[in-house]
């Protein structure tokens, strides 16, 4: 198996669970704590036990391997994500096996000189400084491909994605140059000794092909990639022709990849023969690009980390392993060392958040802020949990500043101009401000099919239906297939507020938008979408059409099937707020109006007695309120979406919360 697939992210989760119970990663106390040193530059954090001249370098070397990407893939690309890469570079392997112990808790595991570890808060990179083999971070430089690659594109096949990563993961430094192109043995091997798939299979391998997940099929699957990329960046011809920008602006138009690349690189059947003749050959030619002087390394801001501050931040690369007990060990300390931390109360933050206590976690984004946090999540989250978390009207105006101050400190933070876009969205007199901030949010993450859904959900409030749904179609081709799903029910949704605002007739303030869920698995926390219930009405020449929430990490929703009648779809969604209204005049009916985050909604039961009930934190109660009971409380309730009715859904369950 490839090196890459083996210390993959998923291999990774699985050793995890296996040390989980074998090995804690405890604080070290306070006595025998290592010095920290931070190295900044624009675009990478490094903090290093290994003193100031370690730090530097480090950092240097991987500014220069940023500038190489950029001069091989396209000028126009965006090489950086919206959120930070902070590299953790460990001394030596005693110190990174503290840093990532489940690899050193199965005896005989090979043990890696990296690790890359993408997250929604921040990418995070760990990696042994004293390492010199050929290709001491291919694994860590592939990962970072993928990252350049799949922030800027949202339907570039496997293959090539794979590909790309494959070729420039084995980048090295030379003084004043790069080279990239060189094969590693498990390449080689590979497509000496296994024949290659039929080009037709290549460009269609999905994510839940078993040439990307079995183990006897994923080498011949990667080294093909990789040799077909190394021939059409190495052939003249091709090259001359541009046919892989070609074929990526084909398939990011939306043209299936077999008959994109029969528009882009000609005759499969030839381009077979030719990469049949190619791999033949046992050596391959490598590709020296000059690169400018470094920028000087003393130029670099440098700092002494305070001790609390480095806890804190081990204790963030422990959350985004999932490993939450070493987390909670390490931010508990921190803040044991200094409860005045900003980071450390930050962390903290983020733990609870990922724990799913977010009226806990919004408290310490809270306490961060009040201390003057420089960080732009701290403002964020703060923000975007008072505006998820069902906040009262008066609380608005805080979550709007502290987003605002987010997108202020970080401009490329493109969940704060997201979240934004939404809050703005409540509002019929800041529609144009909502949409400069969803397309700010585009912008700064233009592979990310969410935020452009969010846009079209903007453009679809503002009465732009073409525009919308010319957004809408692009996202249905995602290769995320639960995101492509919502955007198809989008579609149609716009069929119908379209009719809707053109019939005079016909009500649409009971319409509602459909949900995006990101598998947690894959982002570290579930980014949603939420449903946008009932409309406020619209401005003089514009339609009252749907409101949009925050696209903010929450929840994911499960999937039911459906129990009541004229519901749109068997997804659940939910909402947290406080019930306004109550009507029980046609019991066993019950009707209520839910309102929460300057969004109302309108849901009904069918059977109060067959509603689930259950008590949230701070209700110890267990036993079900009469209906009039329920008229003033906070509540978080799940329900299915309604068509032709005169309420927005089917409420499934209620959660009720402490009393306001």
């Amino acid at each position: 198996m490839p090196v890459r697939r083996l210390f993959s992210v998923i291999t990774y989760c699985c050793i995890a669970l296996f040390a989980a119970k074998s090995l804690r990663s405890a604080p070290v106390p306070a006595d025998k704590q290592e010095t920290w040193v931070e190295a900044t530059t624009p675009h990478f954090t490094v903090l290093s036990d290994d003193g100031e001249k370690t730090a530097r370098r480090i950092a240097q070397q991987f500014e220069q391997i940023r500038i190489l990407y950029s001069k091989v893939l396209s000028p126009n690309l965006r090489l950086d994500p919206g959120i930070p890469i902070v590299i953790i570079a460990a001394k030596n392997e005693e110190s990174l096996a503290q840093i990532i112990p489940e690899y050193w808790a199965q005896k005989g595991h090979t043990h890696p000189p990296g690790l890359f570890l993408p997250g929604s808060e921040k990418n995070y990179i760990a990696i042994r400084t004293d390492e010199h083999g050929e290709f001491p971070y291919l694994i860590v430089y592939h990962e970072y491909v993928h990252l350049i690659v799949n922030l800027n594109y949202q339907h570039i096949p496997l293959w090539l994605n794979e590909g790309y990563a494959t070729f420039l993961g084995s980048a090295t430094l030379l003084p004043k140059s790069g080279r990239i192109g060189q094969p590693n043995q498990s390449e080689l091997n590979a497509l000496q000794e296994t024949k290659l798939l039929p080009l037709e299979v290549l460009f269609r391998v999905g994510l839940d092909s078993p040439y990307y997940n079995e183990a006897k099929k994923t080498n011949v699957f990667y080294a093909e990639s990789w040799a077909l990329v190394h021939y059409l960046m190495s052939d003249a011809s091709r090259q001359k022709d541009e046919q892989l920008s070609k074929y990526i602006a084909l398939v990011e138009n939306g043209k299936d990849p077999v008959d994109a690349a029969k528009s882009a690189f000609g005759d499969l059947g030839q381009l077979k023969r030719q990469l049949d003749s190619y791999v033949s050959r046992t050596e391959y030619s490598m590709y020296v690009l000059p690169l400018p002087d470094p920028v000087d390394s003393n130029s670099f801001p440098v700092r002494v980390v305070p001790p609390a501050e480095a806890e804190a931040t081990l204790g963030e690369f422990d959350i985004s392993r999932h490993q939450f007990e070493a987390a909670r060990a390490k931010i508990e300390e921190a803040l044991r060392i200094d409860p005045n931390s900003a980071a450390a109360q930050e962390s903290m933050g983020l733990l609870l958040f990922r724990e799913e206590k977010r009226r806990e976690a919004q408290k310490y984004f809270s306490r961060a802020a009040a201390l003057d946090s420089k960080s732009a999540l701290t403002y964020f989250y703060d923000g975007m949990l008072l505006v998820s978390g069902g906040a009262e009207e008066e609380d608005m105006d805080e979550a709007q500043a502290a987003l605002e101050k987010a997108v202020a400190l970080k401009p490329e933070l493109a969940s704060a101009w997201d979240a934004l876009a939404s809050l703005y969205a409540t509002d019929p007199q800041n529609m144009n401000k909502a949409r400069d901030a969803a397309e700010r949010a585009v912008k700064a993450m233009p592979g990310d099919p969410r935020f452009r859904f969010n846009l079209a959900v903007v453009l679809l409030r503002m009465g732009k239906f073409e525009d919308a749904r010319a957004i809408a179609q692009g996202v249905v081709k995602s290769r995320d297939r639960l995101v492509a799903s919502r955007a198809e029910e989008f579609l149609e949704q716009i069929a119908r507020v379209q009719q809707s605002y053109s019939s005079p007739s016909n009500d649409v303030n009971n319409m509602a938008l459909p949900e995006i869920n990101r598998d947690a698995k894959e982002t570290e926390t579930a980014e949603t979408i939420r449903p946008a219930p009932a409309m406020k009405s619209g401005t003089a020449g514009q339609p009252a059409s749907p409101a949009t929430v925050p696209h903010v990490p929450t929840e994911t929703a499960s999937l039911r099937e459906g129990q009541q009648a004229n519901v749109t779809s068997t997804h659940v969604y939910s909402m947290m707020g406080k019930i306004t209204a109550v009507t029980c005049s046609n019991p066993p009916q019950m009707q209520i109006t839910l309102q929460g985050s300057g969004i109302v909604m309108h849901l009904h039961a069918a059977d109060i007695l067959k509603l689930q009930f259950k008590a949230g934190a701070g209700n110890a109660s267990a036993a079900k309120p009469s209906c009039p009971e329920f008229a003033g409380k906070r509540a978080r309730i799940s329900y299915q979406l309604a068509s032709q009715k005169p309420w927005d859904g089917e409420m499934v369950s209620i959660e009720l919360q402490s009393a306001p």
